[in-house]
């Protein structure tokens, strides 16, 4: 029998009941039809309590179970992929000692059929023998193998000699990042990290694959970013700078004549792009149905405006650019001079070849200049191997130093040239020895590199303050006593260049 509670709710939400109950007896007549009605109402108002928003106990869904699940995996795939850098970091420097001194350790190359690689192969199985060295699937790319430890796999790329990524072989997991070089060109120490970029972040990206077998391409199934104190958590070493301040130094020196080549070239292209146009439609609208198809190159090889002709004028104050000969001056709001070989013009838009670079600076000129070549005068293409000249002159041009610059190895002996009596036309006589200009200039960069000359702060000068500090003559003859009493040995100039 139903309880007495229940059934004044049930009398009071329906309104339809008009009897009461006691504990004892009824009021009113009650059979057994109305017991059963009593009870079906029961059912339904229960059911229908539980649609107008009372709470009710719930079991958590499904799906957040799974995210929960997700989200774990995660957090145990990145603990793994961490667990595992600092060995990489070691892996890494291990084959560059290892493969310091092959003469032909580049030979792994793309389209060498594999023999190359092979090669390297085994020299690497040889000399790191305490891990498995095994060549992975084309699919992989080729001239990619993995030096495997226990059940996590190291994978490197020798085509481009660059590391590819890490592998948990039990579970069938890859983890790769991209463009990370073995030997990076701005001398900074290995790091998972693009090249020329700092060691912030790295971005990896996960695959659900076998990296022995053969399989099709496949899409990641996960994405992971590195920041730094992750990374520092791990024990994985920060970057460092393998090179010595000198020679960052020179390396500068060779951006800053790349760069001034590059702000120089949009000067032209800025100036020039405008009434090149404008002479174009001219030519066109006059040649009606007669007009001749132009190829899709425009040079001109005509010489400069009479007017100005030379660097030096440019600097004056006199530069001029004549779009329509293509060739001429150009200079930046900064007073960086650009000497214009050619202006190309072809179906993208406008383009300029520039050869020299030049500016005035206290006592003197620095210039660089450029080789010129049709394949790769597109200077706005970054290009960390661009050979280059850069010449330090003084105002009276009795004193230059011209070196030979390489944005990734530094500089390179040219000539030195200064004035004194142990000057003898084309080269030197110093404590009874013959030496060229270009050994003077090799021992010009000894001296820099040595920081035998420091500044009133005792900081190492750099070289164009080095060599503009001999106007002073007290410092010139230092620096010859110096090279005196350093690097001349009885059989001449001692030391490499």
């Amino acid at each position: 029998m139903p309880s007495v509670a229940l059934l004044k709710i049930i009398m009071n939400s329906n309104k339809i009941w008009r009897f009461q109950l006691s504990m004892d007896k009824f009021s009113g007549t009650f059979t057994c039809q109305d017991l059963v009605r009593v009870v079906a109402y029961i059912v339904i108002s229960a059911t229908l309590t539980g649609c107008s928003g009372m709470k009710i106990s719930q079991t958590v869904p499904n799906q957040a179970v799974q995210e929960d699940g997700k989200d774990a995996k995660r957090r145990s795939h990145k603990a793994w992929l961490l667990s595992r850098l600092p060995k990489a970091e070691h892996l890494a420097q291990d084959i560059l000692l290892a493969l310091h001194d092959k003469p032909d350790r580049g030979v792994c190359h793309s389209d060498s059929h594999n023999f190359g690689c092979d090669k390297l192969l085994g020299l690497l199985t040889q000399r790191m023998s305490q891990y498995k060295v095994q060549k992975l699937p084309e699919e992989m790319g080729q001239g990619s193998f993995a030096i495997i430890d226990a059940d996590t796999a190291y994978i490197f790329r020798m085509t481009d000699w660059t590391f590819s990524g890490i592998a948990d072989l039990s579970d069938s997991l890859y983890f790769s990042v991209s463009n990370v070089p073995l030997r990076r060109t701005d001398g900074l120490s290995f790091i998972f990290a693009c090249d020329e970029q700092s060691d912030t972040l790295s971005t990896w990206s996960l695959y659900q694959r076998n990296i022995t077998e053969k399989v099709t391409v496949s899409l990641p199934v996960g994405e992971y970013t590195l920041t730094r104190p992750e990374l520092d958590a791990s024990g994985v070493p920060k970057q460092i700078d393998l090179l010595t301040p000198q020679q960052r130094s020179e390396r500068e020196l060779a951006k800053q004549g790349m760069n001034w080549q590059r702000r120089t070239q949009m000067e032209a292209i800025k100036m020039c792009s405008g009434k090149l146009e404008q002479n174009m439609s001219k030519k066109g609208a006059g040649r009606g149905k007669h007009n001749h198809a132009t190829t899709p190159e425009s040079r001109s090889t005509a010489k400069p405006d009479t007017t100005y002709t030379t660097m030096t004028e440019a600097l004056q104050g006199k530069a001029h650019l004549n779009c329509k000969t293509g060739s001429g001056f150009v200079v930046t709001p900064d007073g960086i001079v650009g000497e214009v070989y050619r202006l190309v013009r072809d179906n993208d838009g406008v383009d300029a070849i520039i050869s020299a670079t030049a500016t005035e600076t206290t006592g003197g000129v620095i210039r660089y200049r450029y080789p010129v070549k049709q394949d790769n005068f597109n200077v706005l293409q970054p290009d960390a191997t661009k050979d280059m000249i850069m010449q330090i002159e003084t105002m009276k041009g009795d004193s230059k130093l011209e070196l030979n610059l390489r944005a990734d190895t530094g500089a390179s002996a040219g000539l030195l040239l200064l004035p004194g009596d142990w000057y003898r036309n084309p080269g030197y006589r110093i404590q009874g020895k013959d030496i060229s200009s270009t050994e003077f200039a090799a021992l010009f960069l000894r001296t820099f590199r040595d920081c035998a000359m420091k500044d009133s702060q005792g900081v190492c000068k750099t070289i164009p303050d080095l060599f503009m500090s001999f106007l002073n003559s007290s410092n010139f003859d230092e620096f010859v006593k110096y090279v005196s009493s350093h690097y001349l040995t009885v059989n001449g100039v001692t030391g490499n260049n």
